[in-house]
């Protein structure tokens, strides 16, 4: 009996140590379970890094690109970007272009590329680079790059420095005589070559043209006063102006089309020698002027009364006589 109870006890301790292990194993597997299942949000990421290419010339550039993106639709929040110095392992950064930001469903993922050359030939690893993604540090891919040195052998050496050659200074003064004589014959071509544009013009303003009849210039003016009875006052002076002094151009044989009224008194001034005469003239342009410009409203009658003046004054330039005095009311 009392062996049968020994072996019962020692039954039930073994079956308890065996039961307690057990146990231990499922409580250690649920928390290793329980890890992993929430420590997948913090891994659910790509980092990857790719060159674009792994063969380079020495001195050429290749460009970089890292990409970190979600491989689920878990949060991405990157807390400190790839830190790439500006010299490391045989390479230098040449450019840096700006962080992209691409939203795909609502996920953001995130690239940036940099471009690299290398001066050293031979074959080097470019390094992994370190991103905090969810304050997990997560690291690239290393990438091989091969660095090709450049064949010089074909290529032609640079010119040798030799010595300065002088001038030769035996034709020295040739050389200057015969400039100056060049240079006197252009300024003797330019100046006969002014004067004959100069005669040309005054050949064209003057000679052709006929004297105008003072009958035409009076039909001209008689033909105004249709504009004063329809009140158009500031036309009247510009056709007024122009019937007087395309006439006074003729009969003087001058030309003063782009001339302002200040400055066609003045030409006139040595052409008409009755002082009386071009003070009328000169007072009828200036009338005219000021109603042509606006800055005053003349009434019938003044207009009248300069239609009058103007027929006088061309019958007196016509006549190139002694002035014809005006009535008593001239201006």
């Amino acid at each position: 009996m009392n062996y049968r109870k020994s072996d019962k006890e020692h039954f039930y301790f073994d079956f308890y140590l065996t039961t307690c292990l057990k146990v231990r194993r499922i409580v250690s597997g649920l928390i290793v379970f329980i890890i992993l299942t929430f420590s997948i949000p913090s891994v659910a990421q790509k980092v990857d890094a790719i060159v674009s290419q792994d063969k380079i010339r020495l001195g050429e550039q290749f460009e970089l690109k890292l990409i970190v993106a979600p491989t689920s639709n878990a949060p991405l929040n990157v807390s400190s970007w790839f830190e790439i110095p500006d010299t490391f392992a045989h390479f230098q950064v040449v450019n840096r272009k700006p962080i992209d930001t691409i939203n795909i469903a609502s996920t953001n993922s995130y690239q940036q590329i940099i471009t690299l050359t290398s001066f050293d030939s031979g074959t080097f690893t470019l390094p992994a680079f370190f991103v905090f993604i969810n304050n997990n540090k997560v690291a690239s891919q290393e990438k091989s790059i091969t660095v090709i040195p450049v064949d010089v052998s074909q290529r032609k050496d640079y010119n040798d420095i030799t010595d300065i050659i002088e001038p030769e200074l035996n034709d020295n003064k040739n050389t200057i005589w015969g400039a100056f004589i060049v240079i006197i014959f252009l300024a003797i071509t330019l100046f006969f070559y002014l004067r004959w544009m100069l005669n040309k013009r005054r050949t064209q303003g003057i000679s052709p043209r006929k004297k105008v009849s003072i009958d035409v210039a009076l039909d001209q003016l008689n033909a105004l006063n249709t504009l004063i009875e329809t009140h158009q006052y500031q036309l009247f002076c510009v056709e007024l102006m122009s019937i007087c002094k395309s006439f006074s151009d003729n009969q003087l044989r001058i030309t003063t089309y782009s001339k302002t009224t200040a400055e066609y008194i003045v030409v006139l001034q040595g052409k008409i020698n009755d002082k009386h005469l071009l003070q009328q003239y000169s007072h009828l342009l200036h009338w005219a002027d000021q109603i042509k410009f606006a800055k005053s409203i003349p009434t019938v009658a003044e207009c009248n009364k300069g239609l009058a003046d103007a027929k006088a004054i061309l019958k007196a330039i016509s006549a190139a006589a002694e002035p014809i005095k005006l009535s008593a009311d001239a201006r």
